[in-house]
């Protein structure tokens, strides 16, 4: 009898971690190749046909031109075989693939300590100031939830990114995402796993406060899923070319506009392989702080442009390469 139970019980811890493997499996290739059919992820697939219709008006300007030969093909032109079968790219998508294992393990519960946060801020603001009387309509809440959003995510991104570049330590991680010497959409992707883990707590760390303050400012009345609006503004990034940020295809904005938001190639030139623009166009959307903090390059001051690391580039031209590199400029005898 005693064989029976025990037989029974290592088919239900069987069973149990089958079903734990196939949760797994499930969670990686939803924060793989589910991306592709986030809205509010960046290679969205609507989010790659809108960049595709904006590479081609990029092509059509350019025929003809010296920048690109009068028999090229549009096809030949956006998928170069460079930016997306070299091993530079592939290490793209290594990153892509293995970061999906640090969200699960290590990120995952970062919503959760939000959520607590979250709550203790609400409750700070209520014992502090007293109840507030509503006298805002959503519609008012959800315009202001969004352009705070916009304002106060965008100047703790640039922030970050600045302290990136400025603290040896720190540029030592986030070297790997410069180390790309052909980009594309998946570039973005190409982060170091202690970067990402910094750049997720920026990030959970501006909507607990937001959504805090929000949460106090409606008396509960409105969750952080109410704020819909913000989606209207990630729609409008997406959609105009966000995804060519990382791809060699040259979209520019006009020059007075390239003053309040960073253009595609803004971004391309913050790659550039020329040391003096590494610590360029920090921004990820408003150009605001470049041009406040005196950080902003404009695409008519640049027309050659190779990006990477230059002369350290052999040193990160494999994934594990980029991975372990970081640890070793950090730890090694100077």
């Amino acid at each position: 009898m005693f064989k029976v139970l025990n037989l029974y019980r290592l088919q239900d811890k069987f069973a149990n971690m089958l079903q734990d493997f196939k949760d797994l499996f499930w969670t990686l290739i939803d924060l793989t190749f589910g991306y592709f059919f986030n809205l509010e992820k960046r290679i969205h697939w609507f989010y790659i046909f809108t960049s595709i219709i904006l590479a081609y008006y990029v092509f059509k300007s350019l025929k003809g031109q010296k920048e690109l030969d009068q028999k090229s093909s549009f096809f030949s032109y956006v998928f170069k075989k460079e930016n997306y079968l070299s091993s530079s790219a592939l290490t793209d998508y290594s990153f892509l693939l293995f970061n999906a294992f640090v969200k699960v393990f290590l990120i995952g519960s970062f919503a959760y300590i939000s959520r607590s946060y979250q709550f203790e801020l609400t409750e700070w603001l209520q014992e502090s100031f007293g109840l507030i009387k509503v006298d805002y309509s959503i519609g008012w809440l959800i315009f202001i939830y969004t352009i705070s959003l916009l304002i106060i995510g965008d100047f703790s991104y640039y922030l970050l990114h600045l302290i990136y570049h400025k603290v040896p330590f720190l540029w030592t991680f986030h070297k790997v995402h410069h180390s790309s010497t052909a980009l594309n959409p998946i570039t973005q992707y190409r982060i170091h796993p202690v970067e990402l883990i910094l750049n997720n707590l920026r990030y959970i760390f501006v909507l607990t406060f937001l959504n805090g303050v929000f949460d106090y400012l409606s008396n509960g009345y409105y969750g952080p899923k109410t704020y819909l609006g913000v989606n209207v503004l990630l729609l409008a990034f997406n959609s105009w070319g966000a995804n060519l940020r990382h791809s060699h295809i040259k979209l520019t904005y006009f020059n007075w506009l390239e003053n309040w938001l960073i253009s595609p190639y803004q971004h391309q030139i913050h790659h550039s392989s020329q040391k003096h623009l590494f610590d360029k166009n920090l921004g990820s959307k408003l150009a605001i702080w470049d041009k406040f903090f005196g950080t902003l390059i404009k695409s008519k001051e640049v027309e050659n442009l190779e990006v990477g690391l230059g002369e350290e580039n052999s040193k990160y031209d494999t994934f594990l390469k980029n991975l372990l590199r970081p640890f070793y400029e950090f730890f090694k005898v100077k």
